[in-house]
């Protein structure tokens, strides 16, 4: 698999960028501001925004899947709706049919009595506008012709990884969930990406 990692400097996408090395794929990373401290003979580091189509087009050529991680780094509360709608446009432009990208749990479930009274709270206060294009992004992906996964983790850390992990596959959440680690959610990603199993799936994930 020749794999595209956006958002491949960031916390989560650094490790989907490892996993994927550890598997034998060959992976270009796309990064914005920050540094990725790796190097790989399989690696291949390109710079750019990716709220910029053409940057974008031309990262996505050459490439048979697309891992998606981006944060809000960028100052915007839009960055997700619009890198994706850049994303899907480049992919069916060049004929890049796989698709994975991390979300968050919660997205169309904001409500839902499985999440913590906290997590809610969160949600509704100042997790509002990050939701909103966290949805406005999956809202895009399920609408296209990709073979698509969304990754939605209950929560993440920085501990290794367990392999340990709960998950559902119709994007509901999950009672008594605990935080996930960000290698075993990076799994998950390169998992998607790998087996016809979780395509066209919300998949949420848990510690």
């Amino acid at each position: 698999m020749r794999l595209l990692v956006f958002g491949a400097a960031g916390r989560t996408g650094r490790l989907i960028v490892s996993k994927a090395l550890g598997h034998g794929h060959e992976v270009t990373a796309f990064v914005h501001k920050r540094k990725l401290e790796l190097q790989h003979e399989r690696l291949r580091i390109v710079s750019g925004d990716v709220r910029d189509l053409p940057v974008v087009s031309s990262a996505v050529s050459g490439h048979s899947a697309v891992a998606l991680a981006l944060s809000n780094s960028f100052g915007a509360t839009t960055v997700q709706e619009a890198g994706i709608a850049n994303v899907i446009y480049a992919m069916a432009e060049k004929g890049v049919d796989r698709l994975s990208a991390v979300s968050c749990a919660g997205t169309f479930e904001r409500n839902s009595p499985k999440l913590s009274l906290v997590h809610r709270m969160l949600i509704a206060s100042a997790l509002r506008s990050t939701y909103d294009d966290l949805e406005a992004m999956e809202r895009r992906i399920m609408a296209s012709d990709l073979d698509w996964t969304i990754v939605r983790p209950v929560g993440l850390n920085d501990a290794p990884p367990t392999g340990h992990y709960r998950f559902s596959l119709d994007g509901s959440p999950l009672p008594d969930a605990k935080r996930v680690s960000r290698a075993d959610v990076a799994s998950m990603v390169v998992k998607s990406l790998e087996t016809d199993t979780y395509w066209r799936r919300a998949v949420v994930i848990a510690g």
